[in-house]
């Protein structure tokens, strides 16, 4: 029986593109006993509620770039190992990744065992996985348009993959107070919540409303602001975006959804580590868009937010413009349909 496997580690920005993938080929008739997923520990956490095999390995992840895996190629060869013995065992013949440190390993395998392969890009700058990836038979679907460090020929740029549930509604102001969310990504944001806490503590009787997913464990049970709500995790995130009038966050791939749905931004780029490169690349290319307002310091981050508060409506007509965001899912789901009936 042919199988299609699904490759996805880490973080919810990697996982949960795979999984929206998923439950639209599911709707579109590929039955779920159909998919194979590969994951790790911190990426199983986002596939609790699939009902689809599911193999959880310990995967490892350099952080210190190509250097890193040649240090424990070990590690990296008994990875390759036991992938090998699950695409034999669960006959893959499609194989798709969704980025970061498993797709090279991904790719190899799916070469060795010529297997079609898929890869998904997040980012406008291409991570190290996706970098190598691009030498080896295979295509890689883009988020953005003219992605960089990666073969260009390789790749076919289609949009983001959002959440099928996630619809475009009218994001004009008619309640009493103006809602903010605030998310730094699946893994949460030191960096953001701390802004965001000093402002309230400066600012604590204006009128606003402020939805805030911290991250994982990073729930405060000790804060005490007004119209302050938290959450650790939000799954169903249709609910969030229809509640919000104004978007502070991280710059990852997820930064595109808010922009499709045409909800405005100020962005803080994460500034450390191999992130670095394209969460400033991904928030200028939306900050010239005029999707968003990338801040680089408390100062900017407080000046801007009162602006916004003081006058919602005038800043937005102001800073920010009606963008056209194109999105992935139908693209790539018709790639692997077709090679799925082949």
């Amino acid at each position: 029986m042919k199988k299609i496997g699904i490759f996805c580690v880490g973080t919810g920005g990697h996982v949960l593109p795979a999984k929206n993938l998923i439950t639209q080929l599911n709707d579109e008739g590929i039955d779920l006993d159909k998919f194979i997923i590969i994951t790790d520990e911190r990426g199983s956490q986002y596939l609790k509620n699939l009902d689809i095999k599911i193999y959880i390995l310990d995967i490892y992840r350099s952080k210190i770039g190509l250097f890193g895996y040649v240090l424990n190629i070990y590690r990296v060869m008994k990875t390759l190992l036991e992938i090998r013995t699950i695409i034999k065992k669960e006959e893959i013949k499609i194989s798709l990744s969704t980025g970061s440190y498993i797709a090279p390993i991904a790719s190899l395998l799916s070469f060795i065992f010529r297997i079609k392969y898929y890869g998904q890009e997040q980012n406008i700058y291409a991570g190290l996985g996706n970098k190598v990836t691009s030498f080896l038979p295979g295509v890689i679907f883009t988020s953005y348009p003219e992605t960089k460090n990666i073969k260009k020929k390789k790749t076919i740029y289609v949009g983001p993959i959002i959440n099928k549930d996630i619809v475009k509604i009218n994001k004009t102001n008619n309640a009493e107070f103006l809602t903010i969310g605030v998310q730094g990504g699946s893994q949460g944001s030191e960096q953001i919540n701390s802004y965001l806490y000093k402002f309230l503590n400066e600012n604590n009787t204006i009128k606003v409303n402020f939805l805030h997913i911290t991250g994982k464990d990073k729930l405060d049970n000790n804060l005490n602001f007004k119209n302050y709500s938290q959450f650790d995790f939000i799954e169903n995130m249709s609910e969030y975006y229809e509640k919000i009038n104004l978007q502070i966050s991280r710059s990852g791939g997820g930064a595109l959804e808010a922009a499709y749905l045409g909800i405005p931004q100020v962005l803080i780029p994460f500034k450390h580590g191999t992130t670095s490169s394209h969460q400033h690349l991904n928030a200028q290319y939306l900050d010239n868009l005029g999707a968003a307002i990338v801040v680089n310091s408390y100062n900017e981050f407080k000046n801007i937010l009162l602006n916004v508060i003081n006058d919602y409506e005038g800043i937005k007509r102001e800073m920010f413009n009606n963008v056209n965001i194109q999105i992935g899912n139908n693209e790539i789901t018709r790639y692997l349909k077709e090679a799925f009936n082949e």
